[in-house]
């Protein structure tokens, strides 16, 4: 087994010395957060032993920053000892400019190239690894499975396994936090680029804790170090660390959105519409038929955690046609259960009178909704009008079986 905990040890060790203390004021939690956060990157300028002459080959786009806010490719490009000789681009692009799902050219910033890994390659190729003697990957994920960094960082660890690279990830928070696990894992039959490991829909997890999970639980076996970062801790959503906040998507645009996000976006595959292009992206439910303030006195009536529910009402862009729903309103997201409160939703909707809610139905392969839920079970489900707390208890065997399983990967508090 490659050696995965030394450079962390190391890391930990260096970033006690610059911790700073000081008041942070979240959003939505009201705790306070001591320690100011330095994330991985933060960690590798002030100490880039074991890369000092090296070529780099940095994975990373516009929201890989340091603590302050500054650019990790523009400071790794500056930084003494480093020689930066590729940067490798994701899903929207180096700058984080491109809609999902379109396709990233190859190209060229401030003289280094830029590959691209959502084009023609969705892994570097052996003659891009030419260029370099270790990968970093510097990746702001979102907290739920159906985001693609964390399947382009595994196809990069296994890029740079089958070449005898060396893998290092410079480890960044969860927005999420790291205390919720929820929805159903993944089933192998519903492996895309969207999932590719067998993990629930909200892991709690950073993305060097799940890099170190595929690395050894799932057989990557990369050479694979993680730099930690200082003063993250597990209840930390994003409000809580006082980091500046980067877009990691386009639609992404807010540091409070995650949540919505994570709730929201499994719609897809519905004839439900979650307000994308809109001032109200992710945070509202709606269609042309639904009974906004029925909904939403059937959903506060459940009292889920960490999430109240008023009636919403907006038009589609480009028409005069108003739909109809529920807002969500997203009150602690230390214990907002994203997942299980979509159940909620998407049950009360099916069973309400006149419901005209329908999957949609895919040309060829599997429904895109079982693709984003990993299992075809909860559309089942839904279609036999289940209610939601048998559905959610139906997931709960593999939910656990993942819990145990991820605790020997949890770098974290």
């Amino acid at each position: 087994m490659h050696q995965i905990f030394g450079r962390v040890v190391a890391a930990v060790l260096l970033l006690a010395v610059f911790a700073v203390m000081f008041a942070v004021s979240p959003a939505f939690s009201g705790q306070s957060a001591l320690l100011s956060v330095k994330v991985g990157a933060d960690v590798i300028v002030q100490d880039a032993g074991g890369v000092e002459g090296r070529r780099v080959g940095l994975v990373t786009h516009a929201a890989g920053t340091t603590s302050e806010g500054a650019r990790t490719m523009d400071v790794l490009s500056a930084a003494e000892g480093l020689r930066l000789t590729a940067l490798f681009a994701p899903e929207h692009g180096i700058e984080g400019t491109y809609d999902a799902g379109g396709r990233v050219p190859n190209s060229v910033s401030r003289g280094t190239p830029v590959f691209s890994l959502y084009g023609g390659a969705f892994r570097p190729t052996r003659q891009m690894l030419s260029r370099v003697d270790v990968l970093m990957v510097d990746l702001q994920d979102v907290g739920a499975r159906p985001f693609t960094y964390a399947s382009t960082m595994a196809l990069v660890m296994r890029a740079a396994a089958a070449a005898g690279k060396q893998v290092i990830i410079l480890d960044r928070p969860n927005p999420l936090g790291g205390l919720i696990v929820d929805g159903p894992v993944l089933e192998p039959q519903f492996r895309s680029f969207i999932g590719m490991y067998p993990i629930p829909y909200v892991h709690g997890m950073t993305m060097g804790e799940l890099a170190m999970m595929y690395n050894r639980a799932f057989g990557i076996n990369a050479r694979l170090t993680v730099i930690p970062m200082q003063g993250w801790e597990r209840k930390m959503v994003w409000a809580d660390t006082g980091l500046p906040w980067a877009n990691p998507s386009p639609g992404l645009i807010d540091r409070d959105i995650s949540p919505y996000y994570a709730a929201t976006g499994p719609l897809d595959g519905t004839n439900l519409w979650n307000g994308t292009s809109t001032d109200s992206r992710f945070r509202v439910v709606l269609a042309p038929w639904l009974d906004g303030q029925a909904l939403a006195e059937r959903l506060n009536r459940y009292n889920l955690p960490g999430v109240r529910f008023t009636p919403s009402a907006i038009p589609l862009p480009g028409t005069r046609n108003v739909w109809r729903g529920v807002r969500l309103h997203v009150t602690d997201p230390t214990v907002f259960r994203p997942t299980t409160t979509t159940i909620h939703i998407l049950a009360e909707i099916r069973r309400m009178p006149g419901s005209k809610f329908t999957f949609r139905t895919p040309r060829r392969g599997p429904y895109l909704f079982d693709l984003v839920w990993g299992t075809k079970q909860v559309r089942l489900a839904l279609r036999r009008g289940e209610p939601a707390p048998k559905i959610i208890a139906a997931w709960q065997p593999g939910l656990e079986r993942f819990k145990k399983l991820r605790e020997s990967f949890l770098l974290y508090e």
